[in-house]
């Protein structure tokens, strides 16, 4: 998956699902202050992310995420990332 999928996927479903305004969508944007999610939208979200593209992160890995773009980032370094199989191949 591109990066800009990722970031066409997260932005729908911030815009569907938790009612974000698109106009704010920027990868600058911090998620607790210019997003206004809360520790229960967190984990709502690492559900959604499980749905759209298949991952289930950690807490303490969302904890490391402060704005947009790194979560852009995140969830493509995770889609990038081989799988326990292929590891221990």
């Amino acid at each position: 998956m591109t990066k800009q999928e990722i970031i066409a996927k997260t932005n729908a479903f911030l815009v569907e699902e938790y009612e974000k305004d698109p106009a704010i969508l920027k990868s600058e944007a911090r998620f607790r202050e210019d997003l206004d999610l809360n520790s229960l939208d967190y984990m709502d979200l690492m559900v959604t992310v499980k749905r759209v593209f298949g991952i289930m992160p950690a807490p303490a890995e969302m904890n490391l995420v402060v704005t947009l773009g790194d979560f852009y980032d995140f969830i493509e370094k995770k889609l990038n990332e081989p799988s326990p199989i292929q590891k221990n191949e």
